[in-house]
């Protein structure tokens, strides 16, 4: 009875092992995929960099105490305002004193030349009254000494007058300056008008800025600086905004790189300056936010496939393929990406037959049913 119990248990066993294998084979047998091809597709090639918001366009008004003292501010903050819009007054009694003192000069050279014309026009009388007593030439003569000298007095007269006039025009210019105008379009956004009696040369008094114009500025890698180009697409995003992008344009790409003094260091990368133009007037970011910068710098036919195709492993990039009826793996060089597609530079042909979303028991040699 124990032999019968034993010879029982070893055909279990070999049964159990049998029907493991024929289970394995059979499951091998029937692993289906779905295989797709190298696609064309139109792709761009992009690159993603950090920046900074800015105002494009702004105007600070600093104190100036060449020009005197400031008597009056003439715009509060909000205001919208045109180019040449006056913002502040200054008053300044020196100048005032010399404008005073100019006319005066002016007034007493008018008075002077006018003198002057009045003694030639008598001496000429003189002259003619001498023609009846002493003839013509006689009287030329006897005058002609007192005239030249009046005619020598009024040139002096004239040129003296020319200067007083251009310095009136030199203090009419200053006393214009005196009145501080807008260079831009745009809205005040800060008056500093209680610190006027302790402002300095480095603070400014009023800050104007077009909230319409913005612009961002970052840096690029030496080799990026090769890609990107003047007028090239940007799309322009936030983290702290979510879902929301911007259109803008590389405006500035340096030529030079952006020296800072870390540049004497060799390991410091070199770095380039960018700017992009803000082109949607309806950014919600503000002045000082981080956005990311995505610059669209070429765009062209590719052969690609769905991302989800190409695997990844110590570095190199592949792909699962079915080759009469067998995986088999090839090795492949990729490029530019999308959210869907990558490029496929190097490694397979137009009929290779790519794997989709390859099983993880998929093994190099293994049989496989296409669907």
């Amino acid at each position: 009875m124990k032999k019968i119990w034993i010879g029982i248990g070893i055909i279990s066993i070999i049964a159990l092992f049998v029907g493991v294998s024929v289970y394995r084979a059979s499951t091998k047998e029937n692993i289906k995929v779905e295989t797709t091809q190298l696609t064309k597709k139109e792709m761009t090639g992009n690159v993603m960099i950090p920046g900074t918001l800015e105002l494009n366009q702004e105007q600070k008004v600093y104190l100036d105490p060449q020009l005197g003292e400031i008597s009056e501010i003439l715009v509060k903050e909000g205001d919208e305002i045109k180019k040449g819009t006056p913002l502040l007054k200054y008053v300044n009694e020196q100048l005032t004193l010399e404008k005073e003192q100019n006319q005066l000069a002016i007034d007493s050279s008018y008075i002077r030349i006018n003198q002057i014309k009045k003694q030639i026009e008598n001496l000429e009388e003189k002259r003619k009254d001498l023609e009846k007593q002493i003839g013509k030439e006689s009287a030329k003569k006897q005058i002609e000494t007192e005239k030249s000298q009046l005619e020598t007095e009024k040139k002096m007269a004239n040129i003296e007058l020319k200067q007083q006039l251009l310095q009136k025009e030199a203090i009419e210019k200053k006393l214009k300056e005196l009145e501080v105008k807008s260079d831009i379009d745009g809205v005040v956004v800060q008056v500093n008008e209680d610190n006027i009696d302790h402002a300095s040369q480095q603070s400014y008094i009023i800050h104007i800025a077009n909230l319409q114009d913005y612009r961002v500025k970052g840096v690029i890698s030496e080799y990026d600086s090769l890609k990107i180009k003047v007028n090239q697409p940007v799309t322009l995003s936030s983290d702290v905004i979510p879902n929301q992008k911007w259109k803008g344009t590389v405006t500035k790409v340096g030529l030079l790189p952006q020296v800072n003094d870390m540049m004497n260091q060799s390991n410091t990368a070199v770095q380039y300056p960018i700017e992009v133009k803000v082109e949607d007037t309806n950014i919600t970011a503000k002045p000082g936010f981080q956005l990311i910068m995505e610059i669209e710098t070429d765009r062209k036919k590719v052969n690609t496939l769905p991302l989800d195709a190409v695997k990844q492993e110590d570095g190199q990039h592949f792909v699962f393929i079915v080759e009469s009826g067998k995986v088999t793996r090839k090795d492949v060089e990729i490029g530019i990406a999308d959210e869907k597609s990558i490029e496929i530079k190097k490694g397979l042909n137009e009929d290779d037959f790519v794997i989709l979303n390859s099983p993880t028991q998929l093994k190099v040699g293994m049989e496989v049913t296409v669907k």
